[in-house]
């Protein structure tokens, strides 16, 4: 059931929405598909879920296109973006892999192709030869600034139908996700 309701959920197109007769917006096909299962008492839960779970998909995609359509990958803008709020525009090699949650080799090839670009620059450490820093060229600062005007542009842009009080809304919404996410995990 579960591979069915991710199929139905990513496939999901925003022209098949409907509202309900309190003008909320749902997702009439995952809901048949909800109470034919049998899931009357967590349909809101799972529509919720799956409702999320589009939105993330969705947003993640367009991040995708937003950094493809300026020469660059994901992880790229991420060791980038690292680098441009990081003292000195320069961090450790290793610290940047843990500080996005990958293997040092990942971010040996990310720093290679940056080098290359001629966006960043590997500098030794002064204080401990065996570590390697990442530091943002002139260019690579430049190129970051003006990529945050367009991300900021853009991001504010898909929010501009939003009222004030729905954007706070859907931000306490999420954190409270992620504060139930932890407690169901340990803290994690």
């Amino acid at each position: 059931m579960m591979q069915r309701l991710r199929s139905k959920t990513l496939t999901s197109d925003a022209a098949r929405l409907e509202a309900d007769r309190h003008g909320n917006l749902y997702d009439p096909s995952l809901r048949e598909t909800l109470t034919q299962a049998g899931t009357r008492a967590d349909i809101e839960a799972l529509e919720a879920l799956a409702a999320l779970r589009l939105a993330a998909s969705r947003v993640h995609g367009a991040l995708e296109r937003w950094t493809e359509s300026h020469g660059l990958s994901e992880s790229r803008l991420r060791v980038l973006m690292a680098l441009y709020y990081s003292p000195h525009h320069r961090r450790p090699l290793g610290e940047l892999a843990e500080f996005l949650n990958v293997v040092p080799r990942t971010i040996t090839d990310v720093v290679d192709v940056l080098e290359r670009d001629e966006l960043i620059r590997r500098r030794p450490d002064p204080d401990d030869r065996r570590s390697v820093h990442a530091q943002l060229t002139a260019g690579g600062l430049e190129r970051v600034e003006s990529l945050r005007r367009d991300a900021v542009d853009r991001q504010t842009a898909i929010f501009a139908s939003f009222k004030r009080e729905q954007l706070v809304q859907l931000r306490h919404l999420c954190l409270l996700l992620v504060q139930q996410l932890a407690r169901a995990n340990g803290g994690s």
